[in-house]
């Protein structure tokens, strides 16, 4: 297990001085590159090979979300290699050492110059380790998007969205599809299934379907094929 002691800092809060769910996010994609540099085998060093690994999906559940100024402890851990996927857990852990946030992710390692999975070399793995994997219900990996989706206004990738990969950042999908939850939605899980990768221009189209308690948004292309679906489950507060 790798460990990121932090406090959570003003620019990370919102207005009601808690950090959300897209902090934490940022918070998860730090520490795993953190983890990943401090075995020789972080971003930069795998991009001079040409080689990366691409978040395929995530599933995070929240008990309660860290506050401004409080210490925590960011944890991540790998715990299955199989073929050319990785699985990583998450947690963040209070002052008092309660698990608050708990989080599973599935990951590919690709050939970023073929633009394919490829397999992840056995130095590498025996780099990582593993370690048991965390204590949750996990769900599928797949979302279901069966329904009457609401089509709604769309939108550009602007600069600020891309990362290293010129791609649109992880967390920016999710932030962008917050923007269609209700007023004082509070989530308790969030999955998300990525498709496909936006580049600098692309037009998203945000399609919504809200249930009992959930909340599924795909941001698809202009002929429908998703680049992310996110799926929300909570209530709304209000």
């Amino acid at each position: 297990m790798y460990r990121m002691n932090r406090r959570v800092t003003y620019s990370e809060v919102g207005a009601d001085y808690q950090a959300g769910m897209v902090r934490l996010i940022d918070y998860f994609q730090d520490v795993s590159c953190f983890h990943s540099d401090s075995l020789g085998i972080g971003p930069r060093s795998l991009m001079r090979n040409g080689r990366a690994w691409v978040l395929n999906s995530w599933q995070i559940v929240v008990d309660r979300y860290p506050s401004y100024g409080e210490a925590i402890s960011v944890d991540t851990w790998p715990y299955e290699f199989k073929a050319m996927m990785g699985k990583r857990n998450f947690a963040i852990v209070d002052e008092a050492g309660r698990r608050i946030v708990t989080a599973n992710s599935v990951w590919a390692y690709m050939d970023m110059e073929k633009g394919r999975p490829a397999q992840p070399e056995p130095e590498l793995v025996e780099a990582y380790g593993l370690d048991p994997r965390a204590d949750m219900d996990y769900e599928p990996r797949r979302i279901r998007t069966k329904g009457d989706f609401e089509r709604l206004a769309p939108f550009k990738v602007a600069r600020a969205y891309l990362d290293t990969n010129r791609h649109m950042n992880n967390s920016r999908y999710v932030e962008a599809a917050m923007e269609y939850l209700p007023d004082g939605f509070s989530i308790r899980q969030l999955r998300v299934e990525y498709r496909k990768s936006a580049v600098y221009g692309d037009v998203l189209v945000p399609e919504k379907l809200q249930e009992d308690g959930k909340v599924t948004i795909r941001l698809t292309d202009s002929a429908g094929e998703p680049y992310v679906i996110t799926e929300f489950t909570g209530k709304e507060t209000k």
